[in-house]
């Protein structure tokens, strides 16, 4: 137990960079963690490494502040300290959003540092490799749906809900299907026929019976 509150102020700044590199990195690749322990353990591992990669500078800045006692004797400018405190802050988001970014592209780098596939579920893992496809639904009740996974040229996104949430899924365009056949109905240029008003689509998973995804380039 922390029984002081110096010793609670250390422990949360010890925290600090893995909570803000965690956060920052499940804004951009997905957030997969189920509860706060898990969480923590992140922040420790991610604490330790990033404390371990400037142990240097940390080093030398606790010798110019502390040991020579610069702090103490209020001999320091204003801005060296909000320097350092944004530093403290923003470098471990950017570390998090970068990594994240190159998990969200497939980036070998990335790869290496968090795994090929950190996502729980298959759902999540497909959606993360699925850049740009069809997807043909077959609902419960026995009706057909397609839509487009990606970006439109509009400029709306396609989205897929991720864990721990229900498989919702939102496709920008839907497309016209034979409920007869359960087939894409082609235009001339045999691309499939967007819906009148070229309307999104939004599905629950609970609602799924069968879905099909093929790669798609427009």
């Amino acid at each position: 137990m922390i029984a002081t509150f110096q010793g609670l102020l250390v422990a949360l700044l010890a925290l600090l960079p893995g909570a803000s590199y965690t956060f920052a990195y499940e804004r951009v690749a997905g957030s997969y963690g189920i509860s706060f322990s898990d969480r923590l353990i992140r922040f420790l591992a991610s604490s330790a490494l990033l404390h371990a990669v400037f142990a240097a500078p940390e080093h030398l800045l606790y010798r110019y502040l502390v040991v020579e006692k610069r702090l103490q004797n209020g001999t320091v400018t204003w801005w060296l300290l909000e320097v350092v405190a944004l530093t403290y802050v923003l470098l471990p988001t950017a570390v998090g959003s970068l990594v994240g970014w190159g998990h969200k592209t497939h980036k070998k780098w990335a790869v290496a540092l968090v795994g090929d596939a950190p996502e729980p579920r298959a759902w999540d893992y497909l959606w993360r490799h699925a850049v740009q496809a069809i997807v043909l639904i077959r609902l419960k009740s026995g009706t057909w749906l397609a839509g487009y996974f990606g970006r439109t040229p509009d400029g709306r996104y396609s989205y897929a809900a991720g864990h721990p949430e229900e498989g919702d899924l939102y496709l920008a365009l839907a497309f016209v299907v034979d409920q007869a056949t359960g087939e894409l109905t082609l235009d001339r240029e045999n691309k499939p026929t967007p819906v009148p008003g070229e309307r999104g689509l939004l599905v629950r998973w609970a609602e799924i019976e069968y879905i099909d995804i093929k790669e798609y380039r427009t």
